[in-house]
């Protein structure tokens, strides 16, 4: 009987799971910019949600409840490594992660990619430059250290600025649409 038991909630878990893994996912993978990083957390993130299934609350938001481990897991991984250690605050992680669980309807995502547009055409060249060589072209910090001429750690904290930035633009011009 047990398991049966143990069969249903895999069941359960995977169903809440499949449909959001790809946010929880992203939301890592948006924090700590770096595919590879952010593929370790996701697999701790993961095994950490299962781990704790029993203390989910059937009925509420399971999106919210995972990037809230997801945070802590991206948090263990930045006290962890010195290069991320300066430039989240967990105040920080935590208001994207409300953000993440908070609204993912189509229109809104709609919406929030016209924002982004909008915010990176205001970017200067150089932060566009370098938006481009880590997501268009997949550059590691290293490679953009390179290029650039500048330290690894001076890479991070110009992308953690530049996120920081966007982030700022997205609500604001999204705060100011929806007043209109």
């Amino acid at each position: 009987m047990n398991k049966d038991r143990e069969n249903i909630k895999l069941k359960e878990f995977m169903s809440l799971l499949v449909p959001n893994q790809r946010q929880i996912h992203a939301f890592i993978l948006y924090l700590t910019t770096n595919r590879a990083d952010a593929d370790d957390i996701l697999q701790d993130t993961l095994a950490e949600i299962w781990k704790k299934f029993d203390t989910y609350q059937e009925g509420t938001n399971f999106t919210a409840w995972a990037l809230t481990v997801a945070r802590y897991k991206v948090m263990q991984f930045m006290d962890k490594n010195k290069p991320y250690r300066f430039y989240f605050e967990p105040r920080l992680l935590e208001l994207l992660q409300q953000e993440a669980g908070a609204r993912h309807t189509e229109p809104y995502h709609q919406d929030k990619i016209e924002a982004l547009k909008e915010c990176v055409s205001k970017l200067h060249q150089k932060e566009k430059t370098m938006l481009q060589m880590r997501y268009e072209h997949d550059l590691t910090f290293e490679g953009i250290a390179g290029r650039f001429g500048i330290s690894i750690p001076a890479v991070y904290k110009a992308l953690s600025r530049i996120h920081a930035r966007l982030a700022r633009c997205i609500a604001l011009t999204l705060r100011t649409r929806n007043a209109l």
